[in-house]
């Protein structure tokens, strides 16, 4: 019985194999005639296809064809030829698209000595010359002989482009310039690493001129995608006035598939903030260059963020926030007032939930040209991940909706745009998910408005109230309302004591004897009422 339950084995796996062959090999990739990146290295044996395989296929190793010419774009068969006494992966990555993870099906009798097996997967390819890459995955890979590439009936979308460049930085509102062609050289600054800027001679010069001073946090170098030149060899300077110029000393470097990353640790109020950078570039081409950082204006005051539309604006009366956020007296204030104040030494933080709502009432109604947020000094955790912004029109109306962002790195100050449509009295924030604390925190949030003529939004209401009454009866506070909203409730020096939802027809709020601001914010009106405890 066991020797017929093998046979059959043998006969099925036969019939697989010979379906698998059936399927026409438009290409046969020999691994030894590829380019080789050690630890991996080209090993003599007969019986290989080619007498040779590629062994020592451990961390670090990458087996790349160029110019792989195809035919048509579309999907692909993708076989791996193998010899492994264990199971293990490798990552197949097609020019610009993401790594595809295949898994040996099954082990062979030996490492170095041939039957070989194979391990299929599915790549896509475009039309002409493609680049095709393999890298060990999550450890050491098999030793390999040669790759097929096959025609398929099987069929799958075209994919997104890896890119690890951002959607903004601060090169997007600076000048350029380079001591070489001007040809593309908007390709620098285009938050994209797959259109290059080539240039003629071993190096390049790029200067860039910011819009303002910034504390550099972060930046980002690419030569381009999949590119062997190393960027992390380039070097960046900043100055202060455009004639002298100092070296730019990160703190850490992280390698991207597509380029590198460098962050600069900052303390608050301490550095040199420069609005000019310079790049000197090596290897013929640059796929991007990216800032990131905080602004940082002269002042004598600590206010070293710009002036937007929430100048003047009476924080304590103007802002509420659920929750307030943290705050002792005498020892430190990280309320939701801080979003506004442009000073980076203060955040709005709570350790009691991992979301928060923030709402600004304007002084003047403006309609929303963009928007900036900061991430804080530490605890990428904590950052907004999801959010809406909404302006204020009888009802919240959605101006602006993120989904999974990523903060470059720690004091990130990134520009939101939005198209404004009528102009508000007031804003939301409104998180919906940050990185997985249970907390969160926010440094800044920026409002900009976009100059022209927009209708004003509807900021009375001139129907009945809403809110019946606020009064004050023994030890609490009482607030009788129509519909759910929002309480803020204030000392006489402004400070705020408790701050709630509003989700019921009547609130009660415990309070000491003293004399009280309640404000209440529904979607149709606002009260502010002094109410005395006795």
């Amino acid at each position: 019985m066991r020797k017929k339950t093998v046979l059959f084995l043998l006969v099925l796996a036969g019939s697989i194999f010979s379906r698998m062959q059936a399927q026409e090999v438009i290409m046969t990739l020999e691994a030894e005639k590829a380019e080789l990146t050690a630890p991996v290295k080209i090993k003599y044996v007969s019986g290989y296809s080619g007498n040779a395989y590629v062994g020592d296929n451990d961390p670090g190793s990458v087996i790349t064809f160029r110019n792989v010419n195809i035919e048509n774009e579309g999907t692909y068969e993708f076989r791996t030829y193998y010899t492994s006494m264990h199971i293990r992966s490798v990552a197949v990555k097609s020019g610009i698209y993401p790594k595809v993870i295949v898994t040996t099906p099954q082990t062979t009798l030996d490492w170095n000595t041939p039957p070989v097996a194979v391990m299929v997967t599915y790549i896509y390819l475009n039309k002409g010359a493609n680049t095709i890459a393999i890298t060990p995955y999550n450890g050491g890979g098999p030793n390999i002989d040669k790759f097929e590439i096959c025609k398929t009936a099987v069929s799958m979308t075209r994919p997104d482009p890896v890119k690890v460049t951002f959607d903004y930085d601060l090169t997007d509102d600076a000048a350029i310039s380079s001591n070489k062609t001007t040809e593309n050289l908007s390709h620098i600054t285009d938050n994209e690493e797959y259109t290059v800027y080539s240039y003629s001679g071993s190096s390049a010069e790029i200067k860039i001129e910011c819009n303002m001073p910034y504390l550099l946090t972060g930046y980002l170098l690419s030569s381009g995608a999949n590119d062997s030149k190393n960027a992390k060899t380039w070097k960046l300077e900043y100055s202060a006035d455009g004639n002298t110029y100092s070296a730019v000393t990160p703190s850490k470097t992280e390698d991207l598939e597509n380029g590198a990353f460098f962050h600069i640790n900052r303390l608050p109020h301490q550095g040199n903030a420069a609005k000019y950078y310079r790049v000197t570039a090596y290897g013929g081409s640059i796929g991007e260059i990216q800032l990131f950082g905080i602004p940082y204006l002269a002042n004598t005051d600590n206010k070293n963020f710009p002036e937007d539309i929430t100048k003047g604006v009476d924080y304590r009366n103007k802002v509420l926030g659920e929750p307030l956020g943290v705050y002792v007296y005498g020892s430190f204030d990280e309320r939701c007032y801080n979003l506004f104040d442009r000073d980076m030494s203060k955040k709005y933080y709570s350790g009691d939930v991992a979301n928060f709502s923030v709402q600004i009432e304007l002084s003047i109604p403006a309609a929303l040209d963009y928007y900036t947020m900061t991430s804080c000094q530490d605890y990428v955790e904590r950052d907004p991940k999801t959010w809406v912004v909404e302006g204020f029109d009888k009802n919240w109306e959605t101006v602006s909706e993120i989904r999974n962002f990523l903060f470059p790195t720690r004091y990130a100050t990134m520009k939101f745009y939005c198209e404004p449509t009528k102009k508000y009295r007031g804003y939301r924030l409104r998180t919906l998910d940050n990185n997985g604390a249970d907390r969160f925190q926010l440094l800044k949030w920026q409002l900009f408005e976009k100059t022209g003529i927009f209708p004003v939004a509807q900021t009375s209401y001139s129907g009945p109230s809403t809110i019946y009454s606020v009064y004050s009866a023994g030890q609490e506070i009482i607030m009788k309302t129509e519909e759910s909203g929002y309480y803020q409730i204030c000392n006489l020096a402004g400070q705020p004591v408790n701050t709630g939802r509003l989700d019921a027809p009547e609130y009660r709020v415990p309070a000491n004897k003293g004399i009280y601001i309640v404000k209440i914010v529904t979607g149709k009106e606002t009260r502010t009422q002094k109410v005395v405890v006795k």
